[in-house]
């Protein structure tokens, strides 16, 4: 398994685990208030230094356990997976926000249109490592 693949492993997770916690603590507060949740500053700080802190951890974790695959240069295979799983995942991006777009178009909830951007980062990322697995594996 190469460095890449295994990296889309563990960053898979990682935003799984992180962007699963900041959707249910948006969910929960939006019940609690009876309407879409504001956006927290505080909330998105500690998701992202969640996110960076898994990040680090991680890429180090697998730096030292397979120092030799540790190297980060890409050949022309890690180009063209990264590049295919890259613009697919934007495709979602694209998707996710013109739909939130399209939700306040007709509802005007511009808090709910936040939250489903942000929706949409987290699931263009987790596509992206998502493809990258599935390409590799193919050998794409």
């Amino acid at each position: 398994m190469t460095f890449h693949e295994k990296s889309a492993w563990v960053m898979g997770i990682v935003l799984i685990l992180t962007g699963g916690w900041y959707l249910d603590k948006v969910w929960s507060m939006s019940q609690a208030l009876g309407e879409t949740a504001p956006p927290a500053i505080g909330l998105i700080a500690v998701a992202t230094v969640m996110l960076v802190i898994g990040a680090v951890v991680s890429h180090i974790v697998i730096a030292a356990v397979d120092p030799e695959n540790a190297d980060d240069t890409e050949d022309e295979r890690d180009q063209q997976v990264l590049r295919r799983s890259g613009n697919i995942a934007g495709y979602v991006l694209g998707f996710g926000c013109f739909a939130g777009l399209w939700h306040y178009f007709w509802q005007a909830d511009g808090n709910l249109l936040f939250h489903i951007v942000v929706a949409s980062l987290i699931a263009a990322q987790i596509a992206e490592h998502a493809l990258t697995i599935l390409f590799y594996r193919r050998g794409a």
